[in-house]
């Protein structure tokens, strides 16, 4: 518990600067659902631009502007900070030449991997739910009625795809012992795809090829539309967190620390 606390504490002022990011960029779009359900925007937006998005079939137009707002941007703020939390945990504590220290401790390394994959899950958990939040709140606040649900069962999604490029990021990071480097890598590889996965959306190309980025996992439309995970999504996402997080544990126990 211990080790919880001070790895918690050390992360704090950065877990209220990325809550506070996501909450406000969720706020600034939630002020326009007006707009967009009584002012016939949806109904004026070509059907390329909604194919970015997603199958958007038999839903009500504030689901709709629901999976538009995660969609185009809200989902990265999650997943950017998700990919962070991780390269710290190792990474940052080896470039920053404390790790020695940390060892030093009257604990097992899995004691220590252990407590600091509770703060990422707790952190990335928060920040989803402060986005959530504003979401569900809000809209709820200006009298509009989504599916509350549907968008609960999103945000499950969503956390499944932070933890599971958390988990993935942790294993490589343990052959990173350059902190810069590894954020500027794992940054950009997630915002690359996130981009790619719109690119790919507006050719039309088959979900078989879209398998390729992470944000393929978490189809915004069809859970906001049915309320349910698809199988092969939620499959793929846990095995890349178990998976992500046995090569982390099996590397962090035999990796060797330079003085």
């Amino acid at each position: 518990m211990t080790l919880f606390r001070q790895f918690f504490v050390a992360h704090i002022k950065g877990l209220l600067i990325w809550m506070a990011v996501g909450a406000l960029m969720g706020f600034a779009l939630t002020r326009s659902v007006g707009t967009f359900v009584d002012g016939g925007i949806f109904e004026a937006m070509p059907a390329s631009m909604l194919a970015l998005y997603g199958d958007f079939t038999g839903m009500n137009v504030v689901d709709i502007y629901l999976t538009i707002s995660v969609g185009k941007g809200t989902v990265l703020i999650p997943t950017l900070y998700a990919v962070i939390m991780a390269l710290s945990i190792v990474t940052r504590e080896v470039d920053r030449r404390t790790v020695e220290f940390l060892l030093a401790l009257p604990v097992q390394r899995m004691q220590v991997l252990l407590a600091r994959l509770g703060v990422l899950a707790v952190n990335v958990t928060l920040v989803n739910a402060a986005i959530w939040a504003v979401l569900r709140f809000d809209i709820a606040a200006q009298g509009y009625e989504g599916s509350w649900a549907h968008l609960n069962v999103l945000f499950v999604n969503l956390w499944l795809l932070c933890m599971a490029l958390a988990a993935v990021t942790l294993a490589a990071s343990m052959w990173i012992d350059d902190y810069s480097v590894g954020v500027k890598l794992f940054l950009g590889l997630v915002t690359l795809t996130f981009f790619l996965e719109y690119v790919f959306r507006g050719a039309h190309l088959s979900r078989a090829i879209r398998l390729i980025t992470p944000y393929s996992y978490a189809d915004l439309a069809m859970v906001m539309r049915t309320g349910t995970i698809d199988t092969l999504n939620a499959v793929v996402l846990l095995v890349a967190i178990v998976g992500g997080l046995a090569v982390s544990f099996w590397a962090f126990n035999r990796k060797q620390f330079s003085a």
